[in-house]
């Protein structure tokens, strides 16, 4: 009974392995975003291996994540710096949009417009780093085949916002979804960017 308890193929097993990679892939997301000029090739291999790894089955998350890790690092920089800038200053307008909405000098709908940029923006910058993670281009490229593809699919991009921003939410004002969130988060923004891909992928990847 214990040796089919403990056969990896157990489907109990196969999830208590899935949560745990869950939470150490997003504890090594966290730690790979300290340093700040790391966070994109933190982003980039928490979501090459979410990817991989609950949807295509490879069992070697930890392996997964520090091999895309080392190999976005270089391309990664200049992406995760163009994002805590956008996001320091996207932040600081929408509170000054607030501020002068409450003071009556704005109408509410324009608070409305800049809250969907924000969350257009955070979808861009979510692609961006899946764009990254799968695809070897240039600092020039990256940036454009990102802007036309979140502008060919936009739709897709707003949902990917908002899930980001959901989940930056969460973990910034509870803690705790951060133990496990990152990772899950990614898996979810799989679902929605695959599908762009797909078109871009030989017949091998795309099976």
């Amino acid at each position: 009974m214990f040796r089919k308890l403990l056969d990896p193929d157990n489907p109990l097993m196969i999830t208590l392995s899935q949560i745990t990679d869950c939470v150490f892939l997003s504890l090594f997301w966290v730690l790979g975003c300290f340093p700040l000029v790391t966070l994109g090739a933190s982003w980039a291999a928490l979501y090459d291996a979410a990817y991989r790894c609950f949807r295509q089955g490879d069992k070697h998350s930890w392996g997964r994540f520090f091999h895309s890790f080392r190999r976005n690092l270089k391309p990664g920089i200049v992406p995760g710096l163009l994002m805590l800038s956008a996001f320091a200053g996207g932040g600081w307008g929408l509170i000054r949009v607030w501020n002068g909405c409450a003071a009556g000098s704005l109408s509410w709908a324009f608070f409305c417009l800049a809250i969907l940029l924000a969350v257009a923006a955070l979808g861009m910058f979510s692609l961006m780093f899946a764009v990254l993670s799968r695809f070897e281009n240039p600092l020039p490229q990256l940036l454009k085949n990102t802007l036309l593809l979140s502008l060919a699919h936009f739709p897709r991009t707003l949902l990917l916002g908002l899930l980001t921003g959901g989940a930056m939410y969460l973990c910034l004002r509870y803690l705790f979804p951060l133990f496990f969130l990152p990772a899950f988060a990614c898996l979810t923004a799989s679902v929605l960017v695959e599908p762009i891909f797909k078109p871009f992928l030989t017949r091998e990847e795309a099976a």
